[in-house]
């Protein structure tokens, strides 16, 4: 038989000798740990048959909280391998149940709640068992956690969309254009009705307010055709919001096409968006549909559109302007009703001023601006990003991973992830694949994640400091530390996460070290 160890935040700990975490100051210390009678190894055959069934793990509890019997489902979620063997010891890792289970064992009444094991929270519901009015255990249900959880998060997700979209109609409910459009419609109802466009944008996680700001704004621009202008760095997702605006237009059903500008070399570009006639130039062998003729009655998505040269910019306007082009090498003038949707990580005011790019394409293309943050920008994101990642990639690849340990998140909390969320996408399925515990801990992270944040302090500090063996006072590791995170994170609340500390506490060191002022006019530089 088991203790059922309790173990702070998920830490592993493997050996027998631990007690019980039911041995509390305020319960009864037991004196024997068989308090339940011992299970045949027949009847635990026939419990394995019947309780196989289910998809849940079934656990029998004695009295003083230690295992009894534990179903294959059970050893399979926690890591377990019950034998029934009095002369049998045996190790585990990272089983740690919450107050429910002294809860249930104290007051002998039903409990609900989840434990954190092996790196997950799993919904439990824990029952008394009773014979002759004698209390003699319990049972203790884990419910199957990854269907669950995924519908967990996506609700956690939905909730904050809904939550930030009535903020914002209530903001807007006094504008006459909401009254004379929508009439006497309710809150709710507004909110439903945008809510309808959400299951668009689904692929693009993220509760933060800037993404929850631009994916609000991208619903907008679905139900018009107007030109839509996506920047961001790379990696942020400027395509999956592309592909929404698309999926939630008027029209979805028609074609949603992909240029990447900055793929194709300059000559051959007008060929691959406007088509070529056979016999064109050398190699022409055959017509070609270009993608304009492609999309029509649908999208297109401008990749990169910082990349196109001065003369395709010149027969892009036309299109934008007349929605008519040529092939290569044709005469033929075609026209199509295509939506242009572009999406760039360059500067382009500052290409205007260079006459890199054409000051009247630019106004043409940016009817719609839609801005897309850096990862390090939205840090609340990462571990909900990291999460999916895992889940994704445990069923892609077969894994059973339950988890990331807190040391992972605060680290990758703390990274500025110049690739963004492309960087942390291949960064979570290189630690899946390669991950050989049952949860992903620090030690499994690049070191470039791992040991960034100790470059930046070392930057802070005077040249040579560490070479000279010279230590400086703790608060001037302090400051720096407290600083490149606000540095990084641009508020105390983000920051405070990245550090694993307090809102309050960060606000009082930043304030000690005389970081306020430095902080408002770094956040508006």
């Amino acid at each position: 038989m088991f203790p059922f160890e309790a173990f702070p935040d998920g830490v592993d700990v493997t050996g027998s000798n631990h007690t019980s975490p039911l041995q509390h100051p305020s319960l009864p210390q037991p004196k024997n740990r068989h308090h339940f009678p011992d299970i045949p190894l027949d009847i635990k055959e026939l419990l394995d048959a019947l309780l196989t069934m289910t998809s849940d793990g079934v656990c029998l509890l004695d009295s003083q909280g230690y295992i009894v019997y534990g179903n294959p489902i059970f050893e399979k979620m926690t890591g377990l391998s019950i034998d029934l063997s009095e002369s049998s010891e045996y190790q585990f890792s990272s089983l740690s149940p919450d107050p429910i289970l002294r809860t249930a064992l104290t007051s002998r009444q039903p409990a609900n709640g989840f434990l954190f094991i092996q790196g997950q929270e799993q919904p439990a519901a824990v029952r008394p068992l009773t014979a002759s009015q004698q209390f003699n255990g319990a049972i203790l249900l884990l419910q199957a956690h990854q269907e669950w959880m995924a519908l967990h998060d996506k609700l956690r997700l939905t909730a904050k969309k809904n939550e930030y979209l009535e903020r914002k109609l209530q903001q807007n409910k006094n504008l006459s254009w909401v009254a004379a459009q929508y009439g006497s419609e309710s809150s709710e109802q507004r909110t439903l009705r945008l809510l309808k466009i959400t299951p668009a944008f689904e692929k693009f996680i993220g509760v933060h307010p800037t993404v929850l700001e631009a994916l609000s704004l991208a619903a907008k621009a679905a139900r018009v055709p107007s030109t839509v202008l996506i920047r961001g760095k790379s990696g942020t997702g400027k395509e999956l919001v592309a592909e929404g605006i698309h999926n939630s237009s008027p029209r979805a059903q028609g074609p949603f096409i992909k240029v990447n500008c900055a793929a194709i070399p300059a000559g051959l570009l007008e060929s691959e968006l406007f088509g070529h006639e056979k016999g064109a130039f050398t190699g022409a062998y055959k017509k070609k549909l270009g993608k304009f003729e492609l999309a029509d009655q649908g999208t297109i998505l401008l990749d990169e559109i910082g990349e196109m040269d001065i003369n395709n910019q010149t027969k892009l306007l036309r299109v934008l302007q007349s929605n008519s082009f040529e092939r290569v090498g044709g005469e033929q003038t075609l026209s199509v009703n295509v939506r242009v949707i572009a999406a760039t990580n360059r500067d382009m005011e500052k290409m205007v001023e260079d006459g890199t790019f054409r000051e009247d394409l630019y106004y043409r293309l940016n009817v719609i601006p839609i801005c897309l943050p850096s990862l390090k920008d939205r840090c609340e994101d990462i571990p909900i990003l990291a999460d999916y990642f895992l889940k994704k990639f445990n069923a892609e690849f077969g894994r059973d991973l339950k988890g990331i340990e807190k040391t992972v998140i605060n680290a990758m909390t703390a990274y500025s992830w110049p690739g963004n969320v492309r960087e942390l996408k291949n960064i979570m399925e290189r630690m899946v694949v390669l991950t050989d515990g049952p949860v992903i801990r620090l030690a499994d992270l690049p070191p470039v994640v791992r040991e960034k944040p100790i470059a930046a302090v070392n930057e802070e500090l005077p040249a040579g400091s560490w070479e000279q063996g010279k230590i400086f006072p703790l608060e001037d590791y302090e400051k720096v530390i407290i600083k490149a995170a606000l540095e990084q994170h641009k508020s105390y609340t983000a920051a405070a996460k990245a550090l694993g500390i307090t809102h309050k506490t960060v606000a009082a060191k930043a304030q000690k070290y005389g970081l306020g002022d430095w902080l408002n006019k770094w956040i508006n530089k």
